[in-house]
């Protein structure tokens, strides 16, 4: 009985404008800060401070500073997978769509460096379970082999070695570690390893980094995941 009244409460509080953008406020402060500084030297009381509210207000909210970055991290993947799953929705070609996904993970740093630090320096964030729905870079590289534009023997092998070299290349980004085109190399890399050759994967890199050029800013650049 108590259960039932607790959630019965909690559902109202969400659904108060004021709990959404207490909640909000708290999580971008929390984005802030840890543009700044790594999660373990973060504390509740930086982030109240930051934030403009009181420690109770963060725990109405969270029960830790790891759950907080969580939901950094979760905030960012919400309008990522959205992305993403758009353009493979629209893709007329697999290895552009690749290609543009691999552009925009790096791109990241450079449009959103608080977003892309908590992303490198948050293991909490790398743990952060996959969306429930379908893969969607593996279901892309899948469908590429099928009609016979990409060659890989592994789709998920292959989606795993992807995602390691771009976070890789993030954070050397975020450092300044990189060439001003590490994109369109990252782009070209991706698409010599899923079977082009490398005129093609030179000429499908470039107009991926042409076609996320044109893009207008978006508020929170996605990442390839």
């Amino acid at each position: 009985m108590h259960m039932v009244r607790d959630t019965a409460r909690s559902k109202e509080s969400q659904e108060d404008p004021r709990w959404t953008r207490t909640r909000r406020a708290l999580i971008d402060a929390g984005r802030r800060l840890l543009a700044r500084r790594p999660v373990e030297d973060l504390t509740v009381m930086d982030v109240v401070r930051a934030a403009r509210l009181s420690q109770p207000s963060f725990y109405n909210h969270f029960s830790s500073k790891e759950e907080l970055v969580e939901a950094v991290a979760a905030d960012f993947f919400e309008s990522d997978v959205a992305y993403k799953k758009g353009v493979f929705d629209r893709a007329a070609d697999p290895a552009e769509a690749i290609a543009t996904n691999a552009i925009h993970t790096l791109m990241v740093a450079r449009r959103d460096p608080a977003v892309a630090w908590v992303m490198v320096r948050s293991g909490a964030m790398r743990e952060l379970p996959r969306a429930k729905a379908e893969d969607g870079l593996v279901r892309m590289i899948a469908a590429g082999v099928r009609k016979g534009r990409l060659r890989v023997a592994n789709a998920e092998v292959a989606a795993s070695a992807i995602r390691g070299a771009a976070s890789s290349l993030l954070r050397d980004t975020l450092l300044g570690g990189t060439p001003p085109d590490v994109e369109r190399q990252l782009a070209e890399l991706v698409l010599r390893m899923l079977g082009l050759n490398a005129r093609e994967a030179r000429t499908v890199a470039e107009r991926a980094m042409a076609r996320v050029a044109a893009e207008p800013a978006r508020g929170t650049p996605v990442s390839l995941r």
